[in-house]
């Protein structure tokens, strides 16, 4: 069980960047910046949340296939760096305009382990129903 603060590391693309199809080794690379100089016992108390900025605060939010394959890559990277045990230790969460309808769809996703919800939790009856999503789907 973990305690005390919990650092996220945040890391996301802008549309320019997902059209250009470079979304993931941008992501990769980010996460790569982030975590340097840390030890696999530092890394393996961290959360990292894929937040492609493209879909924040838009609507739009990125499809469960999108979000997959970020997040995958993310664990992948760790387990490269840090190895396996700690890849599987750390959280990684999906953040990009979060809403009940896409919660299910999103949370299926292998190495999706939540939602880091922003504006949704302004909404009491959006944050409930996305709450009780992702408990059904544990």
């Amino acid at each position: 069980m973990r305690h005390g603060i919990v650092p996220i590391v945040c890391v996301g693309e802008g549309l320019e960047i997902r059209q250009a199809e470079e979304h993931v080794l941008y992501c990769t690379a980010q996460l790569d910046a982030s975590l340097e100089g840390l030890t696999a016992e530092q890394v393996a108390g961290l959360v990292v949340a894929y937040e492609p900025v493209w879909a924040i605060g838009t609507g739009e939010v990125a499809t469960p296939d999108d979000a997959q394959e970020v997040c995958g890559a993310l664990r992948s990277r760790l387990a490269e760096r840090f190895g396996p045990e700690t890849a599987a230790s750390v959280r990684i969460l999906y953040g990009g305009s979060v809403k009940a309808a896409s919660t299910a769809g999103i949370l299926a996703g292998p190495d999706i382990d939540g939602a880091l919800v922003g504006g949704a939790s302004l909404d009491a009856d959006e944050f409930a129903q996305i709450c009780r999503i992702a408990a059904d789907g544990s």
